[in-house]
């Protein structure tokens, strides 16, 4: 990653990406950035030191640029931009936490103008945490959005109660985005796994080589206070600069899929993102992505979950007649007699009798019935509980259409209240 000290300066970014950088206002005077060299500040005392890396805006990170994640990013919302977003990565003396645990280095990523500047902060004593920990909060003062990987259960928790411990008040940001979630919804059930290294590999097409093992870390560590060779710790430092490169790019990929699913960056879970758009209330796009994950190959089991997702969009778009199409549609499709299609007659029971239909009602709804109680008395998996749930369900729907029939309108609406 690191070219040789005796290297020319790195050039700065193309017109073009200069002008795009100059519009979002993250640079001004275009000025020449200072080459990818990690640099010693020097001791902030005798028990810390701080190490600062900067790269320019057209260093590539797997088959990313700097300078488009800017671009990709939040220009301004909830946390500020990217101006006053920081990246935080620590590194510890273990991974269960408590009071025995010791954050050791901490990796601190932010925009410097046109480059991009990691601060290390190195704890080269452990009686020098409170030290450490007093520089963390000087330098995170001014940031209002802090993005992790896995941050709000393991790295932040850990940091507060260092805090607390060494009597500092914890800091607090408007926003604190851990990308863990949104990487778990989008690639997991793609790569069978959300680590950082495979999503940085497999998505960022940054796959690391010669990199030290997480769990390998801690024991490094140790044999440095025992040795003091302050050698032993470089391998620990380029893995956490890796993290932090590969935290920019994830951030920046994340918010490109989510503004334009896939995002160009191949496969995605196409149920993950209507998920995460939902949580926005983006009703319309999750709902188009909930359609993708329809169209492809699926289980069952996952067209029920699926399908009950997207009729929910709809539903909040006012668009009842695409929710009803799509029950209609998935009771064509799911053509075995199991729980899965008496679930789906249900929910056409229920939408054809708001559309005024009581004969097709009726006929979903006993076709219900008769599935769910061939269930009960046939062998399957299903827990029995389940089974006399939907059982009552179907009954109660089946009567209700029946009833309904020389019975006021309301009488239906009640007994369908509690059917899902």
């Amino acid at each position: 990653m690191c070219p040789p000290e005796s290297a020319d300066p790195i050039p700065g970014p193309p017109a073009g990406l200069r002008d795009r950088l100059r519009r979002l206002g993250v640079i001004g005077v275009a000025r020449r950035p200072e080459p990818a060299l990690p640099a010693r500040a020097g001791s902030a005392g005798n028990g810390v030191e701080v190490i600062k890396t900067r790269f320019a805006v057209t260093h590539r990170h797997g088959r990313v640029l700097l300078g488009e994640c800017l671009e990709a990013l939040p220009a301004s919302g909830e946390g500020g931009g990217a101006a006053q977003t920081v990246w935080l990565d620590t590194e510890t003396t273990g991974l269960a936490g408590g009071t025995g645990t010791y954050v050791f280095l901490i990796g601190l990523a932010s925009v410097d103008g046109t480059t991009f500047t990691v601060e290390q902060f190195l704890l080269r004593r452990l009686s020098a945490e409170g030290q450490l920990l007093a520089l963390l909060r000087e330098r995170l003062a001014g940031a209002r959005h802090l993005v992790t990987f896995n941050g709000r259960r393991f790295d932040w928790p850990l940091l507060e109660a260092r805090f607390v411990l060494t009597r500092l008040r914890p800091l607090a940001f408007d926003l604190h985005t851990d990308l863990i979630y949104p990487a778990r919804r989008l690639w997991h059930r793609v790569l069978g796994t959300h680590r950082l290294s495979a999503l940085e590999a497999d998505v960022l097409g940054a796959a690391r080589t010669g990199d030290i093992a997480g769990w390998d870390i801690p024991r490094t560590y140790i044999e440095y206070l025992r040795s003091a060779d302050r050698n032993t710790l470089e391998p620990i430092l380029a893995h956490n600069r890796s993290d932090l490169l590969a935290l920019i790019v994830l951030h920046a990929t994340v918010s490109q899929v989510l503004r334009d699913p896939p995002g160009g960056c191949g496969p995605i879970d196409w149920e993950g993102a209507g998920v995460l758009l939902a949580r926005r209330n983006e009703h319309d796009r999750a709902a188009s992505c909930f359609e993708q994950a329809l169209a492809g190959p699926i289980e069952p089991q996952d067209r029920w979950r699926v399908l009950r997702r997207c009729a929910r969009q709809y539903r909040r778009l006012g668009d009842g007649r695409r929710a009803n199409e799509r029950w209609e549609e998935a009771a064509r499709i799911l053509t075995r007699g199991d729980r899965y299609r008496a679930q789906v007659l249900v929910e056409v029971a229920r939408a054809r009798k708001a559309a005024g239909d009581d004969a097709g009602a009726h006929a979903a709804a006993a076709e219900a019935l008769g599935i769910a109680r061939s269930l009960r008395i046939g062998r399957n998996s299903y827990p029995a509980g389940l089974i006399n749930r939907l059982e009552r369900r179907a009954a109660r729907l089946a009567e209700a259409v029946a009833q309904d029939r020389v019975g006021p309108a309301d009488r239906l609406d009640g007994a369908l209240a509690g059917l899902t």
